[in-house]
């Protein structure tokens, strides 16, 4: 065997500057699209009890219209309204979820990981987990006991110019916090 065919077989690192290179993750368009698909289903199944035999309009009416809202303003304020993403700062990153916001430094979290959730057969879920220095409370146990660690990032997250999934977020992340202690180290030093 050449050295030639050898060195094909090794997985080839990522440039660091690649990595360094990308400074937000998001939702993709697809995933909003589906997100919106759902809700319109359960909107059009509020329809069909509302018009149904018997029919039932104070319920299906309702539902109909809970499905419709939430189809346009759920994967809209995702996608289009800066919701579901992650940005990341020389100083740390920020994690934009639907309804909160958390800032970290990056000398305060450790690295980041993947984990795996199997909601059902042959689907797995993959995302990126991480601690965070003063982390407590219930849910952040529960998280630990699931996943090994106390936080997690958004599901579906990808990066915004380029193709990627859960391995480049965290690859990414992993990139800028070492960075960024090398640098604290080095001031420090």
């Amino acid at each position: 065997m050449s050295s030639a065919q050898n060195d094909s077989a090794e997985p080839q690192p990522i440039d660091p500057r690649t990595l360094l290179g990308i400074n937000s993750f998001g939702q993709p368009i697809w995933r909003a699209v589906v997100q919106a698909g759902l809700f319109f289903t359960v909107a059009g199944l509020g329809v069909s009890m509302a018009l149904g035999q018997p029919p039932k309009p104070e319920l299906g009416w309702s539902i109909a219209l809970l499905g419709a809202v939430a189809g346009v303003v759920l994967p809209g304020l995702a996608t289009f309204g800066g919701r579901r993403r992650v940005e990341l700062f020389e100083e740390g990153f920020v994690v934009r979820s639907m309804f909160h916001t958390r800032q970290h430094r990056w000398t305060e979290v450790s690295d980041f990981v993947l984990a795996t959730m199997l909601p059902g057969r042959g689907m797995r879920q993959t995302y990126v987990v991480y601690d965070a220095e003063g982390d407590r409370g219930i849910l952040i146990r529960l998280n630990r006991f699931l996943s090994g660690r106390g936080r997690s990032l958004p599901i579906g997250l990808e990066p915004a110019h380029m193709p990627g999934n859960a391995v480049t977020v965290a690859l990414t992340l992993n990139a800028w916090r070492e960075r960024a202690i090398d640098k604290a180290n080095a001031g420090d030093g």
